[in-house]
């Protein structure tokens, strides 16, 4: 007999007994099971959500910054940080944000990269100037690169079925892409009827509510014993990749043969060689670059890396395009339509006006 009465000597028992045995450990252990199945939705739930804040960030800002630079009187250059302070970043620690979740819990570094997302949009939307809207950026873009991988590791966690597995990672990669289809539209109908504010303020409430759903329905993760970080990596990759950021980001202003220019890519290549000898020393690569031995690995890897500079300077660009193109067709229509005494005295305005566009149409062929 244990502690609720039920005898636990199975071999003395009669076969009726085992079975009504049987059965109470089955009803007991039932509730159990449906607990976690029903926690298995909020967990799908929470990290795709996480995923979509990082995806959305990145696909509505670009239709803004014509706004925001109107509002904060920002140069190009400031624009380029406004884009640039996410996504630098964002990939700097995004390897050690898987890491991190390693040894501290998925769970909790996914709660604290949803809490500086979340951080860093309420700043933004309330940013006075360039320099605190570009701090709450780069804010948020520290907050994805600790959601991303740990919202994955939750997931493949919360399915130990590999059909189950395989359907709720293709509904969390979906989010991915649905963020990029909703983002520009959703976008375009904040920007102009709320204001370029709101496309920031909009994620305070989604972040909110993917904490509390996390609070309430993703398990506790384990720590993985034996993980250590990378610190030297770490730091050496968020230099190279600063470096090389503000070379090409303030190039164009400061001249390709300015000091400031050379030493800013000098010491990106310095941040770069000296990381390759700390991956390879090290015991806990934050890179393993044994990975690159892998010939399909390093061309897809390249493939990726020519994709990414083409779409990111894409969503850069063809905003901006798009609104001084239109804006310049409008122009030149009202300066068609408009009564004057003489038609000739059109022809100037209007060949201003294609004159200007016309770089701006090329640009946008070129992207189709």
């Amino acid at each position: 007999m244990d502690g609720s009465d039920t005898r636990t000597d199975v071999g003395a028992m009669h076969p009726i007994e085992c079975t009504y045995l049987s059965m109470v450990t089955w009803a007991q252990r039932r509730p159990r099971r449906r607990g976690i199945a029903a926690t298995l939705p909020t967990v799908l739930i929470t990290t795709s959500l996480g995923v979509f804040l990082a995806q959305l960030d990145t696909s509505v800002v670009n239709l803004a910054l014509k706004h925001i630079g109107a509002e904060l009187g920002s140069s190009v250059a400031q624009l380029q940080w406004v884009l640039d302070g996410y996504n630098l970043a964002y990939a700097a620690f995004l390897l050690t944000g898987g890491t991190l979740g390693d040894i501290f819990g998925r769970r909790r570094l996914f709660m604290v990269g949803v809490a500086l997302f979340t951080a860093g949009s309420l700043i933004c939307g309330i940013a006075p100037d360039n320099a605190t809207l570009i701090v709450g950026r780069a804010l948020t873009g520290l907050g994805a690169a600790f959601e991303m991988p740990t919202s994955l590791a939750i997931l493949s966690a919360a399915y130990p079925d590999a059909a189950q597995r395989a359907r709720a990672i293709g509904v969390w990669a979906s989010c991915n892409g649905l963020a990029w289809v909703v983002g520009p539209s959703l976008g375009g109908v904040l920007v102009g009827h709320v204001g370029w504010r709101s496309i920031f303020l909009l994620a305070v409430p989604i972040g909110l509510l993917a904490s509390v759903l996390c609070l309430g329905g993703v398990p506790k993760s384990t720590r993985q014993n034996g993980r250590s970080l990378d610190a030297w990596g770490q730091i050496l990759a968020v230099s190279m990749l600063g470096t090389l950021s503000v070379a090409f980001i303030e190039g164009p202003h400061w001249g390709w043969s300015n000091p400031a220019t050379i030493g800013y890519l000098a010491a990106a290549a310095c941040s770069f060689a000296c990381f390759v000898i700390a991956e390879k020393r090290s015991e806990h690569p934050l890179l393993p670059l044994t990975i690159f031995r892998s010939s399909a690995f390093s061309a897809a890897s390249i493939a990726a890396v020519g994709m990414t500079f083409g779409m990111y300077a894409m969503l850069f660009l063809m905003p901006r395009s798009l609104c001084r193109l239109l804006d310049l067709l409008v122009r030149g229509v009202c300066a068609v339509r408009s009564p004057r005494p003489r038609c000739g005295s059109r022809v100037p305005s209007v060949a201003r006006n294609l004159q200007d566009g016309l770089p701006h149409l090329g640009l946008l062929c070129s992207f189709a």
